[in-house]
């Protein structure tokens, strides 16, 4: 197997398998991978590692550096970051320019939120503790994506790109809440309600990764304490008809199917996360064990429609428990 390889700004060659960037595939100004030979190598790093976290960054306010300092100062703060950005990564990252004033990097060994927030707070601080060349002022926005199963570069770039309006969305707000400061504190209490306030688009399940998942059930399992509200956690298997796991071939399609069905079986107050490359978790709300059967039952119905199988989903289920300091052991019924 051959070694990865710098080359230029601390960027990639591909492992076999993969021929290296040409000249043609660099970045004129910036010296960095163009966008399709980036997607192209985080691509193929996706598929080879099956993790990792894509980072997006944005040079903030270069249409007001060109405006201000002219496009040659803007040119050469381009030039500043990505060069800041290829000492902060290791060999075996991608770094490539996405956009005029984006750069993105997929960072195969970062596997889980807190070591990734971290790298966005070091590269934040990194920018903030460096000027442009000419003094001027030189900040970065980063957000980051983790890779769940089934996830393609596309769809972690367009997470990225949705994360990062909704970051500019709010420092946006905070500028604007900062430029009203002094006004009446009703306004604050309303502009609270806009970032909070969740616009549905269609009935159906609440889809989210497993991290929010998981802080939306220890919330739940908290409140339960005062509410007495019944919850419970449903855990969905594709198998077989023999009971034995899929090939991963049938899996993508069967657990895309699987998951629209979910999605639209359940209520809008309801969760549910990808689980596992054949597993789904849902959170119900108002509901008992007794009752999760008949849920199932739906989600069956829909996913089984027009199929010959008849035996290829299993579930087991746990009623909510009121929170407790201290161990216990929770139990679950098939």
């Amino acid at each position: 197997m051959g070694g990865v390889q710098l080359n230029k700004l601390g960027t990639l060659s591909e492992k076999q398998g993969e021929r290296q960037p040409k000249e043609k595939d660099w970045d004129r100004l910036t010296g960095v991978m163009k966008k399709n030979i980036a997607e192209k190598k985080i691509a193929f790093k996706i598929n080879e590692r099956r993790g990792g976290t894509l980072f997006l960054c944005d040079v903030d306010g270069l249409e007001r550096i060109n405006r201000q300092y002219g496009h040659q100062a803007g040119d050469e703060c381009l030039k500043q970051v990505a060069q800041i950005l290829s000492f902060m990564i290791s060999p075996d990252d991608i770094l490539g320019r996405s956009g005029g004033d984006e750069f993105v990097i997929f960072m195969p060994s970062c596997r889980d939120v807190q070591q990734a927030q971290e790298i966005c707070a070091r590269i934040g601080n990194r920018f903030r503790a460096n000027r442009g060349k000419g003094n001027i002022p030189l900040s970065v926005t980063v957000v980051h994506v983790l890779w769940q199963s089934g996830l393609t570069y596309e769809k972690l770039f367009e997470c990225a790109a949705e994360k990062m309006k909704k970051q500019r969305e709010d420092l946006e707000i905070q500028k604007e809440q900062k430029d009203k400061e002094g006004e009446h504190y009703i306004k604050d209490v309303r502009q609270i309600r806009k970032e909070l306030i969740e616009q549905i688009k269609k009935p159906g399940a609440y889809c989210r990764d497993y991290e929010t998942f998981k802080s939306i059930y220890r919330f739940l399992e908290r409140g339960i304490i005062r509410s007495g509200q019944k919850a419970c956690v449903i855990l969905i298997t594709v198998v077989d008809k023999q009971g034995r796991s899929l090939l991963p071939q049938e899996k993508d399609v069967l657990m895309e199917q699987l998951g629209k069905n979910i999605e639209s079986a359940l209520r809008i107050g309801d969760v549910y996360t990808r689980y596992s490359s054949s597993q789904y978790l849902a959170l119900v709300i108002d509901t008992t064990e007794g009752q999760t059967d008949l849920i199932v039952s739906r989600i069956k119905e829909r996913f089984l429609a027009g199929r010959q199988e008849n035996n290829i989903l299993i579930h087991h289920c746990y009623e909510l428990q009121p929170a407790q300091i201290g161990e216990r052991i929770v139990g679950y019924t098939t």
